[in-house]
């Protein structure tokens, strides 16, 4: 199967989705960057939730320290970092991620941790190793995939990460309650 073919309506779903709630919300601009952040997410993983079970000669998914053989483990994990980066990107353009920092912060955090820094990390060990090619003429290697790696992945998410921590802290509050000497915490 063709998995491009796949992979083009999806690509324009989350277009027209994402195109939907920028004009129609009007997000702020740290949200709109906030969504903007995952949006490599969606993107590399297009169509691996639906390889993992679909696709007989998929060989499995790896990315940064993410490794997981063909089948259900692809679909369950990779399809749930999918839902979760698009519910989160969604509520984000709608400005309306309030008692979600929580959840944003460490699911940036783990992608900080497992995909984002590895991936910038093993390409600056080893760069002679990475090439990104965009056909047989353009084909870029060293430093710039270096780069690369870090403007897309490595930069917005350790930024995402750093304003879900900061809002979940903002947002957590000591609220005092009736009786001395009893505190609750509130997230809002």
């Amino acid at each position: 199967m063709n998995w491009l073919l796949f992979a083009l309506p999806l690509l324009l779903g989350y277009i027209l989705w994402f195109g939907y709630l920028f004009f129609t919300h009007r997000p702020s601009r740290s949200m709109a960057l906030f969504a903007w952040a995952h949006l490599p997410y969606l993107l590399v993983n297009l169509v691996a939730p639906f390889r993992g079970i679909l696709d007989p000669d998929y060989a499995g998914y790896s990315l940064g320290l993410i490794q997981l053989p063909k089948g259900i483990a692809v679909t369950l994990i990779v399809g749930f970092l999918v839902l979760i980066c698009l519910f989160l990107m969604s509520r984000a353009l709608m400005d309306r991620m309030n008692g979600l920092w929580t959840l944003a912060f460490l699911l940036d955090l783990l992608l900080v941790i497992l995909v984002a820094a590895p991936l910038l990390i093993d390409i600056l060990g080893n760069m002679d190793a990475f090439r990104v090619e965009l056909g047989e003429d353009m084909q870029f290697s060293g430093f710039l995939v270096a780069l690369l790696v870090f403007v897309v992945f490595t930069l917005p998410t350790g930024w995402a990460c750093y304003t879900a921590a900061r809002k979940m802290v903002s947002t957590k509050r000591i609220v005092a309650s009736s009786k001395p000497g009893q505190e609750s915490w509130s997230d809002t």
